[in-house]
């Protein structure tokens, strides 16, 4: 994984700063984020292997979604909105569906029945809840020409202020472990070096950085050339490559 990764960057890279094409720039910095996403994810799952499943959430939660996060500050800044919307309604998706519905099959297949914590249930079906209500209230607003309306900018960031002050009050309760089954379930030790862990988690977070920035550049000129929809790239292209 490494490896390939750091194949792709340069190949990104190298498409970005010649004439090798806008389709040809798109697609290497679209693979490059996704196994950069992909190591990001495996160097926090290394680090929360070490202080349990509740930390592992955490970490993945808040890191874990950086290579998407920089591709959405990069292509807001280019005035891609529509890509950025999408890509948030395509993440949830991946997310709510794809991800979990694999987790619920494969762990069946390879687990047997599967125990679900009702209290972790609860609290995250509400946090879902109010991120669903955060993204509707402020676009309800403005369909219906309510007198916030005007205001909506003002009232999405109030919003999303509100929704980072509830993530680090439910970050306690999502450290600890609340069941008996979680105290004795018994975990596979990580294979990673700590420091290891850290220094892949770091280039990997800084090259997603860079390689984001290449993948916005090429992203609009590669729609055009293949006629490619704003709200197909961010709802299928950069949720499944930011979310790998």
């Amino acid at each position: 994984m490494v490896g390939g990764s750091a194949l792709l960057v340069a190949a990104a890279g190298t498409s970005r700063f010649t004439d090798a094409g806008a389709v040809i720039a798109f697609l290497c910095s679209g693979l490059a984020v996704a196994l950069l996403a992909a190591l990001v994810g495996r160097s926090v799952e290394q680090l929360g292997d070490r202080f349990g499943a509740g930390a592992t959430g955490v970490l993945q939660s808040a890191l874990g979604n950086l290579p998407e996060l920089f591709i959405a500050l990069f292509a807001l800044r280019a005035g891609l909105v529509m890509v950025v919307q999408a890509a948030l309604i395509g993440s949830i998706l991946a997310n709510l569906l794809l991800v979990l519905g694999l987790a619920f099959t494969v762990g069946g297949l390879r687990h047997g029945p599967q125990n679900i914590d009702s209290q972790r249930a609860r609290s995250t079906t509400v946090q879902m809840l109010l991120a669903v209500a955060a993204m509707v209230v402020p676009s309800l607003a403005s369909y219906v020409h309510a007198p916030a309306a005007p205001h909506e900018d003002a009232l999405s960031l109030a919003v999303s202020i509100i929704l980072l002050a509830l993530f680090a009050v439910t970050l306690p309760a999502s450290l600890k472990r609340k069941s008996a089954g979680d105290a004795a379930e018994q975990h596979e030790p990580p294979r990673w070096p700590l420091p290891l862990a850290l220094a892949l988690l770091a280039a990997a977070a800084v090259a997603a950085a860079f390689v984001s920035e290449w993948f916005v550049h090429a992203l609009e000129p590669a729609m055009r050339a293949l006629g490619i929809s704003e709200a197909f790239a961010g709802l299928v292209i950069v949720a499944i490559a930011g979310n790998a």
